[in-house]
């Protein structure tokens, strides 16, 4: 994890940094909250190994990557960095592996840009269009409304070195071990200045900021050839969300589920993810 392996690039108003190995065709890793570029760190070096070049950008906001100028952390906004940093890395067309805040980023960006990506491995969030109001849903989404609050959260989260981020690992993935989280670089990135406000804007934007468009957006349909990945163990996501998930694609659509894995399958189970994976990015489509 030394900072020597990141590169700096300018993406849509931001300094990205960015984890970097391999060339070949572009394949972007998208992290969510609360984790950081290095959780893609096996999946970086297997995709390199493949002939492909795989970049992790620390997401806007989360250092070393630098604040969102303007403040804008929304869904639309995430997206735009999608093309954006796929042109400043020297391509014109990019795969996405988008894990929680980076699934919505990828399938929105889709969405809005779909000749500029190949194909989408989504992991771990529901799709809005085929997403199901429940009551088990509510009660693992109480941290999301608990986040909308001014200040508190922020209190809250920030105490005893952050001990709130290692309930949240606890929950989200009960079956893991915990001496695997490796949560030193996530509790680094929230707390650089203003990272932590920044890292809860992703939270405040979808729920109290977001537009009509982008509602719009995110709820359309998605054409790009797709793997979804669902830990049957998340504690953050209950698995009635993706009971419909095949009809939010209009095109080839694979739907995986680990058993015992939680919120973050690609990091609990990678030998098992990767043997998903691998056969995914190899397979031709029209």
């Amino acid at each position: 994890m030394a900072e020597g392996r990141i590169r700096k690039i300018d993406a849509n108003g931001v300094s990205f940094a960015c984890l970097e190995q391999g060339k070949g065709p572009l394949v972007l890793c998208l992290h969510g909250f609360p984790d950081t570029a290095f959780g893609f760190e096996q999946t970086l070096a297997h995709l390199a190994g493949a002939g492909y070049h795989a970049v992790a950008p620390f997401m806007r906001g989360y250092h070393p990557t630098g604040l969102a100028p303007d403040g804008n952390y929304s869904v639309l906004r995430l997206a735009g960095d999608v093309p954006a940093l796929t042109a400043s890395l020297g391509h014109e067309r990019a795969s996405i592996i988008g894990h929680d805040w980076g699934a919505f980023a990828a399938y929105t960006a889709a969405n809005l840009h779909p000749e500029r990506i190949d194909r989408l491995v989504l992991m771990c969030v529901p799709h809005m269009h085929a997403t199901h109001l429940t009551l088990s849903q509510l009660r693992k989404s109480w941290y999301v409304f608990f986040f909308q609050l001014p200040w508190l959260p922020e209190y809250i989260v920030r105490r005893r070195h952050f001990a709130f981020i290692d309930r949240l690992y606890r929950s989200w993935s009960p079956n893991w071990d915990p001496a695997q989280f490796h949560l030193e670089p996530v509790k680094k990135a929230l707390s650089a200045p203003g990272g932590l406000k920044a890292a809860l804007a992703y939270y405040r934007s979808m729920i109290r900021g977001a537009s009509k468009e982008q509602r719009r957006i995110m709820a359309q349909q998605t054409s790009i050839p797709t793997l979804f990945v669902v830990g049957e163990s998340d504690g953050s996501v209950s698995t009635d969300q993706f009971i419909d998930v095949e009809k939010a694609f209009t095109s080839y659509i694979e739907v995986v589920r680990f058993p015992g894995a939680g919120h973050f399958p690609h990091r609990e189970d990678f030998p098992r993810f990767w043997q998903k994976l691998q056969p995914f990015m190899q397979r031709q489509f029209a």
